[in-house]
């Protein structure tokens, strides 16, 4: 089988009631940041970002229930201030799990002063797909809180 084969990606989408300037600052100020997390079930440790070509972000959380930790990292490839961001994204668990790097890209689209944001994560494992559109979308429920709050 190609390598290309066994490369899968994920495409979700969420339309929130706020303005595109809140939404893309929510994912990109560290307060607002500190302020979501992965999903009910997570809450965040630590997070850091330099939200620029070739700046760095790294997010800890922990599973509330088992108290894993997991770790996200990556580097922004290109940043276009109220429209879109790409990085590389990575992540780890401090229990053995590494699903090695793939790439998001963030897409914030306005609707008549709602924001439509895409997010779309390529090479994946093809068995990763299923539960990467699963937390992308409980991240969506977490970003639309925060900027609702």
């Amino acid at each position: 089988m190609p390598a290309t084969e066994a490369i899968s990606a994920c495409v979700v989408r969420r339309v929130i009631a706020a303005p595109v300037s809140a939404v893309y600052r929510a994912w990109t100020d560290l307060e607002f940041l500190k302020q979501w997390n992965w999903g009910r079930e997570y809450e965040s440790v630590a997070v850091e970002q330099d939200c620029r070509v070739g700046g760095i972000w790294k997010q800890q959380i922990r599973d509330k229930k088992t108290g894993e930790n997991w770790y996200f990292d990556g580097v922004f490839e290109a940043v276009t201030p109220g429209k879109k961001l790409v990085h590389t994204f990575h992540f780890r668990s401090d229990r053995g799990k590494d699903e090695g790097p793939s790439k998001v890209v963030i897409e914030f689209l306005d609707h008549d002063g709602s924001t439509e944001v895409v997010i779309t994560h390529t090479q994946l494992a093809p068995d990763k797909k299923k539960g990467t559109e699963a937390g992308w979308v409980e991240v969506l429920e977490c970003v639309e809180r925060c900027v609702l709050a």
